[in-house]
């Protein structure tokens, strides 16, 4: 192990887990990239330098009032679940634990899961490693959108995740070999005609359980780093403030097709006609991306924490 690095991750993991300071103190602190901290602490982590037992009620985090007071308010929303945060560190350090029962007991119940994109995504699937699941074997995981380029900046791809998560349940993984999103609609035309792209898209009728995450629009989503400056222009033009799954839709919840001959992903058409999607979603930043998810009827299931209903019930009265 190196030296240098176990010395400067014990430094982190102290000011982090002791000392309570957020990765923007201490990459300050210590003058390094917040990435690195993050890197760092993954790490300590990885390397038996710090040691985690977890020991939350996680009801206790639950904001049970306010989930019911929130679904009333959206007909198409079978169920939402708040958890209680003061921070966005800490709703990324305890949403995958906060919502692996939940998760797990949908998982249980499922046939065939898809999975699309979001860091959120792989919190749960770190959240669900310790649940235990029953005749999984004979279940199938999916993803619902090509993959991500190995040149772009963004942490979890789609096909890696539902590998993982096959792996955790012990059953079958249908990956889409192709990228997203291409540049040449007669290369998706290509692509499309491929025998084997061909019979992933046919298990995509048989989803009974959507797990992804709801992304913006702009250039804060790290997707946007797959996109050509045309494509771009084409979005920002548009009245889109929301991604799921490659599918664009403005504030009010209306579709707008972007990029249709370029994606590689569940259309529209097959997404709603899942019986259970579960988005997780949470960010101030994101607040429009759900709120427009939410008025188009693209959540059944809503996971999210107390910061980001707070915002979206700022702009949704």
């Amino acid at each position: 192990m190196d030296l240098m690095k176990k010395e400067i991750a014990v430094k982190a993991s102290i000011l982090y887990y002791e000392k309570h300071k957020n990765q923007e103190q201490i990459a300050k602190e210590l003058g390094i990239s917040r990435s690195y901290v993050s890197h760092l602490l993954d790490f300590a982590r990885n390397n038996d330098i710090v040691e985690i037992k977890v020991k939350i009620d996680h009801f206790d985090l639950r904001m049970v009032r306010k989930e019911m007071e929130f679904c009333e308010k959206y007909s198409t929303l079978q169920q939402c679940y708040i958890m209680k945060s003061d921070s966005d560190d800490f709703t990324n350090r305890q949403i995958g634990i906060f919502a692996a029962p939940y998760i797990s007991n949908m998982i249980n119940k499922a046939s065939v899961i898809g999975l699309g994109l979001g860091n959120s995504v792989m919190n749960l699937i770190n959240g669900i490693k310790e649940q235990k699941f029953i005749n999984t074997v004979d279940k199938t995981v999916v993803q619902t959108v090509g993959g991500i380029p190995n040149n772009v900046l963004i942490t979890n791809h789609p096909n890696v995740m539902a590998h993982q998560l096959s792996g955790i349940l012990g059953c079958n993984f249908i990956p889409i070999d192709s990228p997203g999103i291409v540049e040449d609609p007669l290369l998706k035309k290509g692509l499309l005609s491929d025998k084997n792209i061909q019979s992933s898209f046919l298990i995509w009728e048989k989803i009974d359980l959507l797990i992804s995450g709801v992304s913006v629009a702009d250039r804060r989503n790290a997707l946007f780093q797959t996109l050509s400056d045309s494509m771009i222009e084409i979005i920002e033009k548009s009245n889109a403030c929301g991604v799921l799954n490659l599918n664009f839709f403005d504030i009010e919840g209306e579709y707008i097709p972007l990029l249709e001959n370029n994606r590689i992903s569940i259309p529209l058409s097959k997404l709603r006609k899942i019986k259970k999607k579960v988005v997780v979603g949470y960010g101030k930043y994101k607040n429009k991306a759900i709120l427009g998810a939410l008025k188009g009827g693209l959540i059944d299931i809503l996971i999210t924490d107390s910061i980001t209903i707070d915002e979206i019930e700022k702009i949704g009265e």
